[in-house]
């Protein structure tokens, strides 16, 4: 059966890359937490001097300025995505973030009023690089898709594909030297430089993007040192004033040659809160603070804005794209209307004298045991009316914590959670000092 599904992908890479892309693909990597900015007239950082223009509290507007580039590093918890308007409204996409922030990626776009991209890139196929993109290519008109000609079995992978097929688009390969051909600013592909076998984060697409002299970025992927060293030994262009931190600060890339080569003002290392992988590292961290380089961090200022006149570079956080924290339905795509639609027959019913368990106790339902992907459950929790609550969805591949109100319905977007495999909900609340516990499960259709 695996067989039949790796081949299926294999022959669906090649005909989507047309001219005969064949490859490998790899594992998922890991985004890495940073340092904080140490300059007041452009930190972002929590525990730095606050930047001279205040965090926009309210729904941002990413219409062209005339004269100015802005790049948006979304936070999408552990991962990477980056939008790019150029000053000639020209839309561009650099990954998407984990399998669960495709949601997040394409409301950060309609509250920019974005409905269209001209350019995605994809830079290699890991889950916390393109594991959102077949959401946004679901939502969003693309008009080219570009991404390095190596494939892999897996089924984020393979939704990629499909959703580019769906679209009736061809990829485009990314490699060293293509120019996208933007005529509100320049950005070239700078890597991957050759053939890296079925090392992914090798692969990875680099971009730098330029506009007039001082307005240039270099955006990493999960490129390590192997791809920096061909990069540098290319003799490419790769100087830029920000440099997007490759593998979100691991240990395993961003070499002190390569910050020689680059010579950034500015680092963005785009990373999750408290993660588990130790990112970014202390080394890198401490690199960085040697060669004078200002760091911001989105696990620490969330989605930080910089914009250019070609001369200069701002950054500022925008409080108003960051990810809906409680998981329900208020965060997707389309925010839902002021008044919420009456519960299903199916849901479960209110708490009443006949329903209402004992003082002291939990209990936990759902409206529907078998949901369908991309579907919404309501988790009803009775007992301790009032009380606040966290519920905890076991899935496959990761714990999602959500918060809610004892006594009101909990609504819950399953987005590509796995088809078959049983997701234990553990909720915990706790009333007058006493912690109370719960159980129940959804099985994803």
């Amino acid at each position: 059966m695996k067989k039949n599904w790796i081949a299926a992908l294999l022959t669906a890479s090649i005909a989507l890359f047309g001219a005969g892309c064949s490859g490998a693909d790899t594992t998922a990597s890991k985004p890495a937490q940073t340092e904080k900015p140490a300059d007041s007239s452009t930190q972002v950082s929590g525990n730095t001097p606050k930047t001279k223009e205040e965090p926009s509290q309210s729904s941002p507007n990413a219409a062209p300025d005339e004269g100015v580039l802005k790049v948006y590093f979304f936070d999408v918890g552990q991962g990477d995505s980056t939008f790019i308007q150029t000053p000639k409204g020209e839309n561009i996409l650099i990954d998407g973030g984990n399998n669960d922030k495709g949601d997040d990626v394409v409301r950060y776009l309609n509250q920019l009023h974005v409905n269209e991209l001209d350019d995605m890139i994809a830079t290699h196929p890991d889950s916390d690089h393109i594991g959102g993109l077949d959401t946004v290519l679901d939502h969003v008109k693309v008009k080219n898709v570009y991404t390095p000609r190596v494939t892999h079995d897996t089924r984020t992978y393979g939704d990629f594909l499909l959703a580019v097929k769906n679209q009736g688009l061809k990829l485009k390969q990314a490699k060293a030297g293509v120019d996208l051909g933007l005529k509100g600013a320049t950005m070239k592909l700078v890597a991957p430089v050759r053939d890296y076998g079925s090392e992914m984060n090798d692969w990875s697409a680099v971009a730098k993007l330029t506009y007039g002299k001082k307005g240039t970025f270099l955006f990493t992927g999960d490129a390590p040192f192997r791809s920096e060293d061909d990069m540098m030994a290319s003799n490419q262009d790769i100087s830029a004033q920000v440099l997007k931190v490759g593998h979100h600060g691991a240990k395993t890339a961003t070499s002190q040659d390569f910050l020689n080569a680059v010579k950034p003002k500015y680092a963005v290392i785009s990373v999750g809160k408290g993660n588990s992988y130790g990112h970014p590292t202390e080394e890198v961290l401490n690199l960085l603070k040697e060669n004078d380089i200002k760091i911001f961090r989105t696990d620490e200022s969330k989605t930080i804005l910089a914009t250019t006149d070609g001369n200069d570079i701002q950054f500022k956080p925008v409080a108003a794209l960051t990810p809906n924290h409680s998981g329900s339905r208020t965060a997707a795509i389309t925010p839902p209307p002021v008044k919420k639609p009456a519960m299903p027959k199916t849901a479960v019913p209110p708490v009443t004298k006949q329903t209402q368990p004992k003082a002291g106790t939990l209990k936990a339902a759902l409206d529907d045991k078998t949901p369908q992907q991309y579907h919404d459950v309501h988790l009803m929790v009775t007992g301790i009316t009032g009380a606040k609550y966290t519920a905890t969805f076991h899935y496959k591949s990761k714990d999602t914590v959500y918060e809610g109100t004892v006594g009101t319905p909990l609504e819950v977007r399953i987005s590509r959670a796995a088809a078959g495999y049983e997701v234990n909900i553990d909720i915990e609340a706790t009333s007058n000092g006493k912690t109370y516990t719960t159980q129940t499960s959804f099985i994803p259709q």
